[in-house]
């Protein structure tokens, strides 16, 4: 199964160091037509216990926080946990209680005939690949934080820039390599023997934010931004301060079983 699809190297430019390890990504469980199959996960041997093997309470978590905790909890468990599930019916009821199980199998199924099923989401651990999806002109959404930029910059090299940023391939070449600013941004993780650390999993890339390049003064923009969790939409309606008419948005392949 194919959803968001690492050639990993270590590089130094400047301050910009490229961090070596294998990233971690999931996928819905059971997906059709419409979209992923709501339910919490399910064996997908069909029979014995389908029971998570931990279980947490993530207090007044909406739909996108408690996922997003939910995962990173999964993620903290290393190879322990193969998947992991979420509800989000903290609106309707008054408790929080056991909202995040974590499994120790790769589930391909989800339980839908449970009371409450269509309030949990269910997902399996995926490996990031080194391609990328397009998901659309505009801003990227869902993506959380963007954990690092870079400024693009054309002309010659000085103690500022060392090269120029002026491509969409380029920007995909700083997200496939997990780029990372020598400065620590509250995201980042590096890589343990046990977890693999945080990676690169979407970016925007912005156009036409060059000037002449015939004046060291005249700097280009910032114009790729990478994400610590993939984007999952994109928004082209303008903001009060910004268009993004020259915004395009990527998310990076995951392949799960």
């Amino acid at each position: 199964m194919l959803f968001r699809l690492t050639v990993l190297t270590t590089l130094m430019v400047n301050n910009i160091y490229l961090v070596d390890g294998s990233g971690q990504c999931f996928c819905p469980a059971k997906v059709n037509s419409e979209g992923s199959v709501a339910g919490e996960c399910k064996n997908p041997n069909g029979d014995g216990s389908s029971a998570s093997y931990e279980q947490f309470t993530l207090v007044n978590a909406n739909r996108f926080t408690g996922q997003r905790r939910c995962r990173e909890l999964c993620e903290d468990e290393g190879d322990t946990c193969q998947g992991w599930a979420f509800r989000d019916d903290n609106i309707t009821i008054s408790t929080d209680e056991n909202n995040c199980h974590l499994y120790n199998y790769t589930p391909d199924r989800t339980k839908r005939n449970k009371r409450n099923a269509e309030k949990w989401l269910c997902e399996q651990k995926g490996t990031l690949l080194d391609t990328f999806s397009f998901l659309g002109d505009g801003l990227c959404q869902g993506g959380g934080s963007v954990y690092t930029q870079e400024r693009a910059y054309s002309g010659p090299s000085d103690s500022q820039n060392d090269g120029k940023i002026e491509s969409v391939e380029e920007c995909k070449e700083f997200c496939m390599n997990n780029v990372d600013i020598e400065d620590e941004y509250f995201f980042y993780e590096p890589p343990t023997p046990n977890k693999p650390g945080s990676a690169c999993e979407g970016f925007n890339f912005i156009t036409e934010k060059c000037g002449p390049s015939n004046n060291l003064r005249d700097r280009c923009s910032t114009n790729c931004f990478l994400y610590g969790t993939e984007p999952t939409g994109n928004r082209t309606r303008a903001s009060r301060r910004q268009n993004y008419d020259n915004y395009s948005c990527y998310v990076r392949d995951c392949s799960c079983n």
